[in-house]
């Protein structure tokens, strides 16, 4: 039994111990986790080692408060990224790729994060994990574990991650229970990309597979309603726990727009005065990409700024480089082409849902009127 910093609330008391005894998820090398922390940790690490497992890239989750902040295979990346990255030259290696791009999905969400990442951790990528809360990984080298434990003050988290084959035979949960106001509830468990039943194309030719990943990790991970926008193998904009799918879509696609906006030329070449961090820097890029600054943080902007005149600039955001080639994937099937209307200004090309739509014949209208393939997996992903 591990006895945690807190539950859900600093007051609360709170323990975790293995279902199965002595076939733990995890190894706690450092540090005390709280109860979301470990729940952050276990929900990122099954999603990078099904993403591993199916795409044979290395992966990264950014999780925060349950849900993903961002996920990202280790692909190469794509001009305008290396100002999303303000602590040198970008990583080479496919785990630092990774990291630097789930991570920057939406960094005001990845701040104070937990990270999963499916390869064994080398002090070269150590920095790349500042500011999160803690990491969980398959290993990491010795003097890895002592770089990392003096992050955040000396309360980094640190977990040594077991695959589930090494914790159960077949290598897949069978079923998840919770306890709530007396009464136990247990269900069994989806797999965790959902493609028991394969893929197959409402309309159009399928997209990037990677991509399909990548993005139904996102929706698999995330509370129920979710939404992912995926490019180039990273998330992009996702849109979670609404009661309502199109609000959850919105939500989505303004990360996305955030995200885009980000690599306008006016944004990237922003510079900062003296003693601005890294962090921070990132975050006044993303609060200027949403746009509607008030006074106050307007005023706040002009500090960290060499010229204070440079707050009150908006840029052209008519002139921010287009997306294209975008997957989005969705936890169930909805019945609204305004959805794909929505995507469709984002450059989707690629649109992911289970089967059993009511709307399906519009849908498929509209997927052929804009160009996009529709790709169902027959699977619904709800996760609360």
């Amino acid at each position: 039994m591990i006895t945690l910093s807190r539950g859900l609330n600093p007051h609360e008391t709170a323990w975790a111990e293995p279902v199965v005894a002595g076939r733990p998820p995890f190894a706690l090398l450092h540090g005390s986790p709280s109860y979301i922390n470990v729940l952050d940790a276990l929900g990122a690490w099954e999603a990078v080692g099904a993403l591993r497992d199916r795409t044979g890239v290395a992966a990264c989750a950014s999780f925060k408060h349950t849900s993903p902040a961002g996920i990202a295979l280790g692909r190469p990346f794509a001009p305008g990224d290396e100002t999303f990255h303000d602590r040198g030259p970008l990583p080479d290696d496919p785990l630092g790729r990774a990291v630097v791009r789930a991570r920057h999905t939406a960094p005001k969400c990845s701040y104070g994060d937990f990270v999963a990442v499916s390869e064994p951790v080398t002090a070269a990528q150590a920095p790349l994990f500042a500011n999160a809360i803690g990491v969980i990984a398959p290993d990491f080298a010795p003097e890895t574990l002592a770089d990392l434990s003096r992050f955040h003050h000396g309360r980094f988290i640190l977990m040594r991650g077991h695959r589930a084959e090494e914790r159960a035979a077949g290598g897949v949960r069978t079923r998840e229970s919770v306890e709530t106001a007396g009464l136990r509830l247990t269900r069994s468990a989806a797999p965790l990309l959902g493609f028991a039943g394969g893929t197959h194309p409402e309309c159009g030719t399928p997209g990037s597979p990677d991509d399909l990943a990548v993005a139904v990790a996102a929706v698999r991970h995330a509370q129920s309603n979710a939404m992912a926008f995926v490019v180039d193998g990273a998330t992009i904009g996702i849109g979670m726990g609404q009661q309502n799918r199109l609000d959850c879509t919105r939500l989505a696609a303004a990360r996305a727009r955030t995200w885009q906006r980000r690599r306008h030329p006016d944004v990237l070449g922003l510079g900062f005065r003296e003693g601005v961090g890294p962090a921070e820097r990132a975050v006044w890029r993303a609060r200027l990409a949403e746009g509607d600054l008030t006074p106050s943080v307007r005023a706040e902007f002009a500090r960290v700024l060499p010229d204070p005149r440079d707050a009150d600039r908006e840029p052209d955001w008519t002139t921010t480089p287009p997306l294209s080639g975008v997957t989005l994937a969705a936890d169930n099937h909805f019945p609204f082409v305004e959805v794909v209307e929505i995507a469709a200004r984002l450059g989707v090309t690629q649109l992911v849902t289970p089967a059993g739509s009511t709307g399906a014949d519009a849908l498929r209208d509209a997927c052929d009127a804009h160009g996009m393939s529709w790709i169902v997996t027959g699977e619904r992903f709800f996760r609360h």
